[in-house]
């Protein structure tokens, strides 16, 4: 059984025996190619200079244990020392995290039922998911709902996307399989706000940022200027008429930016996500007990399905050739790409205004490979 299977428990509480809140995790020791760092920032500045990507920042950071060796680059319409982007879904583990101080708690446990905190959620098999499925994408809920652009259109309050989501079809069997579910976490930060009583955005500022330092990075605007943040480049709308009401819902727009979604609407910056990855990979407990921050960034899924953390994905779907199996992370649709290796100490963040989706590869993946090559393990 390895250290992942080791993890698994239907709460952090339950494995505090087998981690030690004392026990400091082992990292290994990294390299620094500065040269190799140095390629990586010249890539992003080819994109930036022939105009394919308008705003850009990567910083690489490495812990006490390495030296605390950082590699900061900021690029083009990304002004200012921490300029702030639409972090996408880098946003979900953040929201996982939040969700599990209520397991810290004792008010939530991974294994207790959805249909617990929303009766009406029944048929297909509903009444069986879990939180912890919510978390790791095995629910059978879908990514996006089936009039998600409608939604939009009419600027929906979360509350409507929670609606579609305890009414969308299944894709499967709860628990017999993976697929990427921001429904599936939306459902989980509602059940903490009926929990709590507060509104997510709220309860990770709270919980999560204030602890942490994070003091750039929020759900939503809260008050600040959205011409101050770094402004996404268009990404297409799906649909005829979405193309003509696009203005008023695109994901550099007012609404959307001060929506707040717990799936993908956090506004930050690379920094930021450096303060919330290091908590996790040296498990200091300030956010959540040392164990609880252990099982998050370890396999939660089922036998036999994909692997996935609590919020977090695991690889193959993050990190870059050489980072080591305990690499943890999220990568955005809005152009975000982030990754913690403890094997090197190694934190990675690479934000670009360009949409994921618009070239293979992506720049940020070209900058996280030359990323990984410099910091290999010695």
């Amino acid at each position: 059984m390895d250290r992942r299977d080791m993890l698994k428990s239907s709460g952090a509480a339950m494995i505090a025996t087998s981690l030690p809140a004392a026990a400091a995790p082992e990292m290994g020791k990294g390299g620094w190619d500065r040269a190799k760092l140095d390629q990586a920032a010249a890539v992003m500045a080819g994109w930036i200079k022939d105009g394919r990507v308008a705003g850009a920042s990567i910083l690489v950071t490495q812990g006490s244990r390495q030296g605390n060796r950082q590699f900061v680059r900021n690029f083009g319409t990304a002004k200012g020392t921490e300029p702030v982007f639409l972090l996408a879904s880098i946003t979900k583990p953040m929201t996982a995290a939040a969700v599990m101080t209520l397991v810290d708690a004792g008010q939530l446990s991974l294994d207790d039922k959805v249909v617990k905190f929303f009766p009406a959620f029944t048929g297909e098999g509903r009444e069986t998911i879990t939180i912890r499925n919510l978390l790791t994408h095995t629910g059978g809920l879908p990514d996006m709902l089936a009039d998600d652009e409608a939604l939009r259109e009419r600027h929906a309050s979360l509350a409507d996307y929670r609606e579609g989501a305890l009414k969308a079809p299944l894709k499967f069997a709860p628990g017999s399989k993976y697929s990427y579910s921001s429904m599936g976490i939306l459902l989980s930060a509602e059940i903490a706000q009926k929990i709590t009583g507060k509104p997510i955005a709220d309860l990770v500022q709270e919980r999560v940022f204030q602890p942490l330092g994070m003091s750039r990075t929020t759900y939503g605007l809260r008050g600040r200027d959205n011409a101050t943040m770094v402004a996404s480049q268009a990404a297409p709308a799906m649909t005829d008429p979405g193309k003509k009401s696009w203005p008023s819902w695109n994901w550099n727009s007012e609404y959307w930016r001060n929506l707040g979604a717990p799936w993908g609407g956090a506004l930050g910056t690379a920094a930021d996500i450096t303060r919330f990855y290091r908590e996790f990979m040296e498990q200091r407990g300030r956010i959540l007990k040392p164990a609880t921050e252990a099982l998050m960034i370890t396999n939660q899924s089922p036998p036999g399905v994909k692997a996935s953390g609590l919020g977090f994905d695991l690889p193959p779907s993050v990190g870059s050739p050489g980072c080591g199996p305990a690499t943890f992370g999220h990568n955005g649709s809005t152009g975000t790409l982030s990754w913690a290796d403890p094997d090197t100490g190694t934190i990675c963040v690479v934000l670009t205004s360009l949409y994921e989706a618009a070239v293979r590869p992506h720049p940020t993946h070209l900058v996280s490979d030359l990323v990984a090559q410099a910091v290999a393990k010695a």
